[in-house]
C-alpha cells in the first residue's frame, strides 16, 4: 500500500492558508504556490563546479533523497557536478559543512540547533523538507512492549555522528534508561542484521516514512514498533522545541500497527558561503521537481512553500529567500 499519510505538523495544503499567509508575510514573501512562478534569475547566474551533498546511510531516506536531487541538479544546471555522499548522518554532515564553499547537507532540526551557535562557518537553510519519525524496532516475537522492557538489554542507538544517536540517547535519558541499557553505535544497515541475529534486542532509527531499510527488514521478519510518544514532553522540556508527538500509520510497514512516536523536522542546509545563485536554483529545483523526487522518495511529496520556510533555528540562505520571494500564485 503506498504511503500517503501526512505527518503531524504538516497540515493539508487546503487547510493552512491563514497560517501560511501570516508566516510568509512576516518574511516579506508572497503567499503563493510554486507552479507557474515566473523566474527572476537568469539561466546562468550560479557558480559552476562541484556540489557535494552530504546525506546519510545508503538505506536511509537522506541518501535516497540526495541521490535523486543530485541527478536533477546535474540535469538542470549545466556546469554543476552534484554528488550524493554517504555519511553517518546529521552531526557528521554539520561538521562537514564547516569546510565552507559550495556544498549541501541534510540534517535534523535538533542537530541543526547544536550547530547554530557552534564556532566556525555558520549554516543557512534552503528548505524544511519533511519530518523524521523515531522508530524503536523490535522483533514481533519478542516480549518487548514498552521502552522500559529494554532494561538490561542491548540497543542499537545509531551510527557515531548520526542524528539517530543524538535523539536516541535523549529519549533513553528521558526514559531513565541511560545507564540501564547497553548502547550499540551501529547504523541502520548493521542494526537490521544485528536484530535478526540476536546481537541487539532493539534498535533506534529516525527517518522519513517509509524508510527503505525498515521496509526491507519488515519484509523479511515480523516487526513491532515500541511506542515513544509519551516521552515527547519530557524530551522537549530538556532539549528544546524540536520534538513533537506523531503517529506512524498502520501499514507504513507490512503488518506493523499504528504507533505513537516522536517526530522532528529535516532541513536541507548549506554553509553561509554557498553561492547565492546556486542556493536559488537548487531551491527552485526542489519545488519544480517535487513529483519526480516523490516518485523515488515519498517524503518529498510533503514539500510545501508554507512549511519550507519554517527552518528555525537556522536562518534561510539569502539565495533561498530570494526564490521564495519570487513565487507567485
Amino acid at each position: 500500500m503506498p504511503y500517503r499519510a501526512r505527518p503531524f505538523g504538516y497540515p493539508s495544503r487546503a487547510s493552512m492558508p491563514d497560517r501560511r499567509t501570516a508566516l510568509l508575510a512576516g518574511l516579506g514573501l508572497a503567499a503563493t504556490a510554486v507552479g507557474g512562478c515566473a523566474l527572476t534569475a537568469s539561466a546562468n547566474d550560479y557558480r559552476k563546479g562541484t556540489l557535494p551533498i552530504a546525506t546519510g546511510l545508503a538505506d536511509g531516506v537522506y541518501y535516497q533523497y540526495g541521490r535523486r536531487l543530485a541527478r536533477l541538479i546535474g540535469d538542470r544546471l549545466p556546469g554543476v557536478r552534484a554528488s550524493a555522499d554517504v555519511t553517518s548522518g546529521s552531526l557528521d554532515n554539520l561538521r562537514w559543512l564547516r569546510w565552507g564553499g559550495d556544498r549541501l547537507a541534510f540534517t535534523a532540526a535538533d542537530a541543526a540547533g547544536t550547530a547554530v551557535t557552534a564556532p566556525g562557518e555558520p549554516i543557512r537553510a534552503l528548505a524544511r523538507l519533511y519530518d523524521d519519525y523515531l522508530h524503536l524496532v523490535v522483533l514481533e516475537s519478542s516480549n518487548f512492549r514498552t521502552i522500559d522492557d529494554l532494561r538490561g538489554h542491548h540497543v542499537g542507538v545509531g551510527a557515531k555522528g548520526s542524528g539517530v544517536e543524538l535523539v536516541a540517547r535523549r529519549v533513553l535519558g528521558a526514559a531513565g534508561l541511560t545507564e540501564l541499557v547497553t548502547p550499540m553505535r551501529i547504523g541502520l544497515d548493521y542494526s537490521a542484521a544485528a536484530l535478526r541475529s540476536g546481537l541487539v534486542d532493539a534498535f533506534f532509527w529516525s527517518g522519513g516514512l517509509p524508510t527503505a531499510g525498515v521496509t526491507e527488514l519488515a519484509g523479511r521478519v515480523p516487526l513491532r514498533l515500541i511506542p515513544l510518544g509519551g516521552l515527547a514532553p519530557e524530551v522537549r522540556r530538556h532539549y528544546g522545541p524540536y520534538y513533537r508527538t506523531a503517529t506512524i500509520p498502520s501499514g507504513t510497514y507490512v503488518n506493523v500497527d499504528e504507533t505513537q512516536t516522536i517526530a522532528l523536522a529535516n532541513f536541507l542546509v548549506g554553509p553561509a558561503s554557498l553561492d547565492d545563485g546556486l542556493a536559488y536554483r537548487v531551491t527552485e529545483i526542489l519545488f519544480r521537481n517535487r513529483d519526480a523526487l516523490a516518485a523515488a522518495v515519498p517524503s518529498a511529496e510533503l514539500l510545501d512553500v508554507g512549511n519550507a520556510v519554517q527552518t528555525d533555528p537556522v536562518p534561510l540562505h539569502p539565495g533561498a529567500l530570494r526564490y521564495y520571494r519570487s513565487v507567485k500564485r
